[in-house]
């Protein structure tokens, strides 16, 4: 990976709706250049893919809670992550070393609308787990690591 590399995943990071010729003056090569090499960083995954963002908040889920949670030990836990799929609160599961199971990223309408989904979560196999609400959040940009 060279600047050039760089630079083209630094502007789709910031905007990933560029066509090929607006890529190719930012980085002052040929559009058939510039395709070329965002063909070559998808075939090698360094470019993951190209979506939509949506904001959760629009949409009504104003409430993110990150819980903590620890499964029972008769639960298999890649069968409880294909469970938590069914589950659309829940945003990401991340599973952890040390004392807990996972982090879970919840989004929900209402602290009703939370207990709900902790209720769902101990059916699907959480021995315990502790919740604390999102207040705000800074975000970084994944291009800083270039």
């Amino acid at each position: 990976m060279d600047d050039i590399d760089r630079a083209l995943l630094t502007a789709l990071s910031e905007d990933g709706r560029l066509s090929y010729q607006q890529l190719a003056q930012i980085v002052h090569l040929s559009s058939n250049s510039t395709a070329d090499r965002v063909r070559r960083l998808r075939q090698s995954g360094v470019l993951a893919g190209f979506h939509a963002e949506l904001d959760v908040a629009a949409l009504g889920y104003t409430l993110t809670s990150l819980t903590d949670a620890n499964l029972r030990d008769s639960i298999d836990r890649e069968q409880f992550e294909r469970d938590l799929a069914g589950v659309p609160q829940v945003r990401s599961a991340t599973h952890t070393t040390g004392e807990l199971d996972y982090q879970l990223r919840i989004v929900c309408r209402s602290t009703g609308e939370l207990l709900s989904v902790l209720d769902t979560l101990q059916r699907l196999g959480t021995r315990d787990h502790q919740s604390r609400i999102v207040l705000g959040e800074t975000r970084y940009d994944d291009a800083r690591l270039l």
